[in-house]
């Protein structure tokens, strides 16, 4: 592509992290449940990785288990976390704005019999508190808060909703996937009882999801007769997968206060040479500045990522997880945006090596889509 700006659904691989991968598939290709010499040598590969990402994220190291995916990991999480609670709690607080993983499992668990208050947000995405603050009660069996919303950036504020949850004794589970390594992420500070992160959003393999369960918190597995990871995941453990994501994981923490910084010079570039019809989402003073979602005034959306993608340019109309199945819709709605401005949604994201040459081709196919024809004679 000329020029990439759809980080916030993937990014390339990073050199270290391949270099990685490659190494430990020649080092460590035993089974981690095995008993052999073999296997202990991948296991302990694992528990290596455990040891570093706990340092890296601030968690204890025994919390942290691998999935396939972050959407996989949110899935076994909220579960995992629900299989745990009393009997009687069969309440659970979220928000509209949640990735397509999570509003999926939040139907399922609504149709075996879970109630499922969603939180108001403002124009901004952000939390309203007050709702939020008389939705918990001692019948809630879990918050589930995104970190940062991945269609227009917006943060919660996530220390403030999980300390509030446990003056109820309820744990909160977050999908941080779109913070790692764009924001400081401690998990500690945060209070979560759970949180999700991808490898693949930060320069690792598409194949890993990195998720953190309190181990003070009690869970239950989702599935009987697992026995990896504790019973959290049936499956072999991909060990090269997960240390390639792990240097991916220290790598972007390592750059990220200079990313952050970089990611800012762009959000302003753009927005100071936005055509003036265009409508930013979010508040750029408070969302995260690696991704920007814009209201086009009369162009449809996925119209102007197929234009866009004729000059070789990546955008996105919304999550590449839920693309066409209405999250961006579910998100602009719960902002209080109409449909039919909703669906002039478009989105672009950052990573470390986009550029504002990358945004002066972006802002050239835009001002000349968005220009009215002549009518011909």
């Amino acid at each position: 592509m000329k020029s990439y700006l759809d980080a916030a659904a993937t990014i390339p691989m990073r050199k270290e992290a391949l270099q990685a991968y490659m190494e430990t598939a020649e080092q460590a290709y035993g089974n981690t449940q095995s008993l052999h010499d073999a296997g202990t040598k991948a296991s302990d590969y694992v528990d290596s990785c455990r040891r570093i990402l706990g340092k890296l994220l601030h968690a204890r190291p025994e919390g942290f288990y691998f999935t396939g995916s972050a959407s996989e990991g949110n899935q076994l999480a909220i579960r995992s976390v629900l299989k745990g609670r009393p009997g009687h709690c069969r309440k659970i607080i979220s928000t509209s704005l949640e990735h397509a993983s999570v509003l999926a499992v939040l139907h399922e668990l609504e149709k075996e019999g879970y109630t499922v208050e969603y939180v108001p947000v403002d124009e901004f995405g952000n939390l309203n508190r007050k709702e939020f603050e008389l939705a918990v009660d001692e019948q809630t069996a879990l918050v589930i808060m995104q970190h940062v919303n991945s269609e227009m950036g917006a943060i919660q504020d996530i220390a403030y909703c999980s300390a509030y949850a446990k003056r109820y004794d309820v744990p909160l589970h977050s999908d941080m996937v779109q913070g790692l390594g764009k924001m400081p992420v401690n998990i500690s500070d945060s209070g979560v009882a759970s949180a999700v992160f991808s490898a693949h959003k930060i320069g690792g393999p598409k194949s890993v999801g990195i998720v953190f369960v309190d181990p003070s918190i009690h869970w239950q597995s989702v599935y009987e007769g697992t026995v990896h990871q504790n019973g959290f995941r049936a499956g072999t453990i991909d060990v090269p997968g997960i240390v390639s994501a792990t240097i991916a994981v220290k790598i972007a923490i390592e750059e990220q206060p200079g990313n952050f910084n970089n990611a800012q010079d762009l959000q302003s570039y753009l927005l100071e040479h936005l055509p003036g019809e265009v409508i930013p989402a979010g508040d750029p003073s408070a969302k995260s500045p690696f991704i920007q979602g814009l209201l086009l005034p009369h162009v449809e959306g996925q119209w102007m990522m197929l234009e866009c993608n004729r000059h070789q340019i990546a955008i996105s109309t919304g999550t590449a997880c839920k693309i066409g199945a209405g999250e961006a819709m579910s998100a602009m709605l719960a902002m209080g945006i109409a449909s039919d401005v909703a669906r002039k949604f478009i989105r672009i994201s950052f990573h470390p090596g986009t550029t504002e040459e990358n945004l002066i081709d972006f802002l050239d196919v835009l001002n000349k889509t968005l220009q009215p024809t002549e009518p011909s004679l």
